[in-house]
């Protein structure tokens, strides 16, 4: 519908680049090209002759309001393409990406699910999506190594009943070395399995385990690219360590990439693999990283800048996540301090709430997980209200003794106009998200579509009346566009609840 009235507009005022947007408040849509283009918005409007729209308004400072007539609506139900064409480009989406050292937390969950969820999304819209998991399980890492020393009785990581049984069913490989590098690989080796295992259990499926250790280290990775670096002149020694010049390309400062006692920094091993991912001939590659890598954007686009990487970088910064409920938080931490388990999260919750109320917030913003409203069994948890709207439909659609229903749909009702308007925002959504990222649109699109849906249940009859066939063709094709939303967030439908 956009693009339907972005033509409309160009042919008054050419080909340019202006905005076409969903503004509910003032109209059905709204575009700033009066403001753009500079020129007087009531003359633009005086202009557009189309039989599209009902009406169309001027708002200050320039901004034109579109009203949609009744046959734009039945153009756009016509033209709701739900099966876009294929896009030859090649995204690579990387997220979750835990330490090996211990299970995943509610922290990570917010990455696993906007990750699946964007690619899902990307995948919709056409592109050839892989999703990747990096395992930081190099023998030269810091934290391998205190694994080790942990699994040798030398270590003082806390010891949860996991991992006491994960040292335990090792302890004959073990024994064989004293090998902190080793037996921290052996374990972080048992813990990753587990960690794999469960995130299979919550839906999550990942093209590509990538192992530091198999697929760098062992492979001499990171000695090629450090003669890289020198080679371009990139790095220069100082204090015994080797500095890269990120300062020249965008970065506050240069930074170490090997240290003085020559082990290689986490910032060599991520420019590593970023030179394999790139290899691999991703049009895009997008990467969830938690809040504690938020200084090391900077450093990753100063890279991309100097080695000269074809391909789009996108970095996403996932926020902390807190409880609401205290008593609640004393319950579920099963370790030293206040670390909470994802898979306990989900226990108490269930997997499509947790999905949901992940995916409403934006990445960049705080979270803080209500667990009140996420354990309400009602139409106050937008999981159960939008469930029970589709369920709602199907159960409609059941009800008719019209086995199948396609028919044109000639809008009569105010609230049928409304629930179409709607409908026809869903390939936007897609469009949106695939340009931005931010996963949160589908949740509050799911939400308002339920919403718009419960307006027309209100007001109009379905079985029975004299138009029982067009309607039940509007009421199938709402339950297939809220059945793909949700199935795009990981979030099942149910046919009755």
């Amino acid at each position: 519908m956009r693009n339907l009235i972005r033509k409309e507009i160009e042919k008054v005022v050419g080909k340019r680049d202006f905005d076409v947007f969903v503004n509910e408040k003032f109209g059905d849509y709204s575009s700033n090209v009066a403001l753009v283009l500079n020129k007087d918005p009531k003359e633009i409007a005086k202009k557009i002759k189309s039989s599209f729209f009902e009406k169309i308004e001027v708002a200050e400072p320039g901004f034109l309001n579109f009203w949609l007539s009744e046959k734009a609506l039945e153009e756009g139900l016509k033209n709701l393409n739900l099966k876009p064409k294929k896009k030859k480009d090649k995204i690579q989406v990387e997220f979750i990406s835990a330490n090996p050292t211990g299970e995943l937390h509610i922290g990570h969950g917010r990455s696993a699910f906007y990750g699946d969820a964007l690619a899902n999304v990307l995948k919709m819209a056409g592109f050839k999506v892989e999703r990747e998991y990096l395992i930081n399980d190099s023998k030269e890492g810091s934290q391998i190594k205190e694994l080790g020393k942990t699994a040798l009785g030398k270590g003082t990581t806390y010891l949860t009943k996991n991992l006491k049984s994960q040292i335990s069913n090792l302890k004959s490989k073990i024994k064989k070395t004293d090998d902190e590098s080793e037996a921290g690989y052996l374990l972080a080796g048992e813990i990753q399995k587990n960690n794999e295992r469960f995130i299979k259990s919550i839906g999550i499926n990942f093209d590509r385990w990538f192992s530091e250790e198999l697929d760098l280290r062992k492979k001499d990775e990171f000695k090629k690219t450090l003669e890289l670096l020198k080679r371009k002149k990139f790095v220069y020694e100082k204090d015994r360590a080797w500095w890269l010049k990120t300062s020249k390309y965008g970065d506050e400062e240069d930074r170490v990439v090997v240290r003085s006692n020559g082990e290689i920094t986490y910032f060599l091993s991520d420019i590593t693999y970023h030179l394999d991912k790139f290899k691999r001939g991703y049009k895009k590659i997008i990467n969830i990283w938690g809040a504690d890598h938020q200084g090391h954007v900077k450093r990753m686009l100063a890279v991309k800048k100097m080695l000269n990487w074809k391909g789009d970088l996108g970095i996403l910064i996932s926020q902390l996540v807190t409880l609401k409920e205290e008593g609640l938080k004393k319950k579920l931490s099963k370790r030293k301090g206040d670390i909470i388990l994802l898979r306990d999260l989900i226990k108490e919750i269930g997997l499509d709430v947790a999905r949901w109320f992940y995916l409403e917030k934006s990445l960049s913003t705080h979270m803080e997980f209500d667990m009140k409203l996420a354990k309400e069994h009602s139409e106050k948890n937008p999981v159960y209200y939008v469930q029970y709207a589709g369920a709602r439909m199907n159960s409609i659609l059941k009800k008719s003794q019209i086995s199948k229903s396609k028919s044109q749909i000639k809008p009569q009702h105010p609230s049928e106009i409304f629930l179409i308007k709607k409908l026809i925002q869903f390939p936007e959504i897609i469009e949106d998200i695939t340009k931005d990222y931010q996963v949160q649109r589908l949740t509050k699109y799911a939400y308002d579509l339920a919403y718009a849906f419960s307006i027309f249940y209100r007001d109009v009859r379905v079985i029975g009346s004299q138009r029982e066939k067009e309607l039940l063709s509007l009421v199938a094709l709402t339950r297939k566009i809220l059945a793909n939303a949700l199935s795009l967030m990981g979030i099942s439908s149910p046919e009755k609840m």
